[in-house]
């Protein structure tokens, strides 16, 4: 068989993607079992098979769709290897959670975590694995592949992948790095401030909420966005009102943040997720 090139695109970033396949349907078919919930059968990932119209409609798409594949298997060999992967088990965790490995944001990052052998299986008939959002990458896999007798795949101990701790540990690392420079650019996309706000602050910023035990995604961009707003650089220069609300109570961080927004708005924003995380 000849290779063929698929992508996988991530329902949940495109919103127009069950528009396109109902115009054009190209081969497809949808990474989750099927009969899907309603609501999650536009949030799927689907994977595609590349036709022009389909790489057309990708090159034309500035968000973090998905990522391409390039195999010699069938659609449907490939479809049931990838869902093994829809699901990873976290250190300490007992039930596996969502893991959206096509996200072109963290492939790269997942995919150096992994040894040699990881690679390989995650891998599996694989010839080449690329992403086209911001900076373009592609890593060639037959070398990889080449290093494994062809029968070593049936050695794999157990159809769900496991995260050690170290692995996580690295990932943690490197999100979190990741993170603090989207939130300086959230701060900094907002048009009232007056003076830049460095990755050194917002670092300092994400360290001071984490303390205070508010360590959710939406909770932290709010609060950035309202510092943004207020041109604070320092945390000397937080209100005192604001600190009373943030460090004065043991209440969680999310009912924190929105007794502080409700305070300064009068209303809680809201909030679209553009983030990094396992699911």
């Amino acid at each position: 068989m000849d290779s063929v090139r698929y992508a996988i695109v991530d329902g949940a970033v495109v919103e127009d993607l069950l528009d396109f396949l109902s115009e054009y349907n190209p081969p497809h078919s949808c990474l989750y079992s099927e009969p899907l919930q309603p609501e999650l059968v536009k949030l799927a990932p689907y994977l595609l098979e590349v036709t022009a119209d389909v790489e057309n409609w990708l090159n034309s798409c500035t968000r973090p769709w998905g990522i391409y594949l390039t195999t010699k298997v069938t659609m449907r060999i490939l479809r049931q290897h990838l869902r093994k992967f829809l699901q990873v088990l976290l250190p300490d965790e007992t039930k596996p959670v969502i893991f959206r490995f096509y996200d072109p944001r963290n492939i790269w990052d997942f995919i150096n975590v992994l040894s040699d052998w990881e690679k390989h299986l995650f891998l599996k008939n694989i010839l080449k694995i690329e992403t086209t959002y911001r900076h373009g990458q592609e890593l060639l896999l037959d070398e990889l592949h080449g290093i494994y007798p062809p029968d070593s795949r049936k050695k794999q101990s157990s159809k769900l992948m496991v995260i050690t701790k170290a692995q996580y540990l690295q990932l943690e690392k490197v999100f979190e790095r990741r993170y603090i420079e989207d939130l300086a650019g959230i701060m900094n996309s907002d048009a009232g401030a007056v003076e830049r706000f460095s990755i050194d602050w917002a670092g300092k910023l994400f360290s001071y909420l984490r303390e205070l035990g508010i360590t959710d995604r939406r909770s932290i961009d709010e609060i950035a966005k309202l510092f943004s707003r207020d041109n604070i650089h320092h945390l000397s220069e937080i209100p005192t009102r604001y600190k009373a609300i943030l460090e004065g109570t043991m209440s969680p961080g999310h009912y924190r943040t929105d007794l502080l927004l409700l305070d300064v708005y009068g209303e809680i924003p809201v909030w679209k997720r553009s983030g990094l995380s396992w699911g």
